[in-house]
């Protein structure tokens, strides 16, 4: 009984649709690095990436370890 109201439901649907949607994302082009200079600077950024998430988290640690010697 369920699956004859779902079914005329989603003809009901297919009734209105005169809205426009917008284009999706068909394909993003990989970024490959060709050169030795553009695999060097991607190797940089990512190393970058990774000393700001480590920094990050080692002031997380910090910030809680002085939390619990004040007693918070």
């Amino acid at each position: 009984m369920a699956g004859i109201f779902g079914i005329a439901l989603r003809g009901l649907g297919m009734l209105g649709k005169g809205k426009k949607v917008s284009k999706t994302i068909n394909s993003v082009k990989p970024n490959v690095p060709k050169t030795k200079l553009d695999k060097a600077k991607s190797k940089l950024a990512i190393a970058k990436q990774k000393t700001k998430g480590s920094k990050a988290k080692l002031d997380q640690t910090v910030f809680e370890i002085s939390q619990k010697s004040k007693g918070k």
